[in-house]
């Protein structure tokens, strides 16, 4: 089959969601598929795709024209839909859509360009709910931003259902955000709608602690909880200056000993300023978070908004090590609480189940060795590989060869 794969970012190298889902695309169907790119021009420091990939470059608006603006105004086009609509990309998805089998486009915020791809049918990789996240975002954020959020938000739910009421199919990477767009779509827009999820490297829990100095191995034992993750995204820093703010006193005055780690890119000046308290690390754009998860007691997740899959909680399984999460992180999974990880929502909650498991370390392996079975019975890269695969065999489509 022959496939045009649009997206909204440049895939290389894959540092954010859609550019990492983008890359394992690129890798599933480029084995049994012939595919082409059409991808925004790097904007600093891109790596070359992989060998043998054909990649076309598209110019993308850095600020909306007036005339979008006017869409987003009236409700036609949401905000993030607007920065796509650029005669480049139309001119060059009118070009490359008739000689593919199939487009697949990446993300909501391409549903204007539905109009440019002619008698040719499509695909729509959501990976997660827009409408969901700004949905989320609005009732957290600050109260003179909350009409603008819940209007985007308004905007992104029509873009969704634009795109999903005439595509072949679509792919989200989460069920929690598949549910989310069921209160909006209509059945037939949500039949076509998918779960797949992105895929995780594995591996076997013994090497998360080889390699380890004398020293590391000391630091290891000391009881630390750790919070990762991109730092300046609303969700992390909402959640995690929540969490600071109203827990850690509580866990502070009970232990004194604790230390918590918080490392990822980008730390917002919130949570900056609250890195400053006694008992925080801040990690600043670690070079290997996973070998910080690894020396870490407990990872936590206490994210409240946001949408997608909630990579934090994914690559502590992965690391061995168990998780505590929120109750709307631990949906973004198909982890079972009390099994695959423990649920805390309140102060009081997370004071609790963390006290729990730092005076019960058979407890602490017994979560982390079922984590990481959930792991590989759901994001392995074969299984998402498969099931992506077997999506697009169930496909009748007329052939342009």
């Amino acid at each position: 089959m022959k496939l045009l794969l649009v997206t909204s970012r440049y895939p290389w190298p894959p540092r954010r969601g859609d550019q990492v889902r983008a890359a394992q695309f690129v890798e599933f169907l480029s084995r049994e598929h012939e595919l082409t790119l059409l991808v925004p021009e790097p904007v600093s420091d891109p790596e070359a795709p992989p060998p043998g990939i054909a990649v076309e470059t598209y110019r993308r608006s850095r600020v909306p024209k007036l005339s979008t603006l006017y869409q987003v105004a009236t409700g036609s086009s949401s905000f993030q839909g607007a920065l796509f609509q650029h005669r480049d990309l139309s001119q060059k998805l009118r070009r490359w859509a008739p000689e593919a089998d199939l487009v697949v486009l990446q993300l909501a915020r391409l549903a204007s360009l539905v109009a440019d791809l002619g008698s040719t049918p499509y695909a729509v990789d959501l990976i997660d709910a827009l409408s969901l996240n700004f949905r989320r975002r609005a009732e957290a954020d600050r109260v003179l931003l909350r009409p603008l959020l819940k209007a985007e938000a308004r905007r992104l739910e029509g873009a969704e259902a634009k795109l999903l009421s005439g595509a072949r199919l679509g792919w989200i990477v989460c069920q929690r955000d598949r549910e989310a767009l069921a209160e909006t779509l209509a059945p037939e827009a949500l039949a076509v709608l998918r779960v797949l999820p992105l895929a995780m490297p594995l591996r076997k829990l013994s090497e998360t602690s080889e390699g380890r100095t004398e020293t590391e191995s000391r630091e290891a034992a000391k009881p630390r909880l750790a919070m990762t993750g991109n730092l300046g995204y609303f969700p992390a820093v909402e959640g995690f200056g929540w969490w600071l703010e109203e827990v850690w006193p509580r866990l502070r005055a009970r232990r004194p000993e604790l230390e918590v780690i918080l490392a990822g890119a980008r730390p917002a000046r919130r949570l900056r300023r609250l890195a400053a308290g006694p008992g925080i690390h801040l990690i600043e754009s670690p070079p290997d978070l996973r070998r910080i998860l690894a020396r870490s007691t407990l990872a936590l997740a206490p994210l409240r908004s946001g949408s997608g899959q909630p990579i934090k909680i994914l690559e502590a399984w992965e690391c061995g090590v168990p998780v505590i999460a929120s109750p709307w992180a631990a949906a973004g999974t198909p982890a079972v609480p009390g099994v695959e990880l423990l649920q805390a929502e309140t102060a009081e909650d997370w004071e609790r189940e963390i006290l729990y498991l730092l005076d019960r370390p058979e407890e602490r392996q017994r979560l982390a060795k079922a984590g990481h079975r959930r792991l590989q019975q759901s994001y392995s890269r074969e299984i998402v590989r498969r099931d992506l695969l077997r999506s697009l065999s169930g496909l009748s489509l007329p052939s342009v060869s």
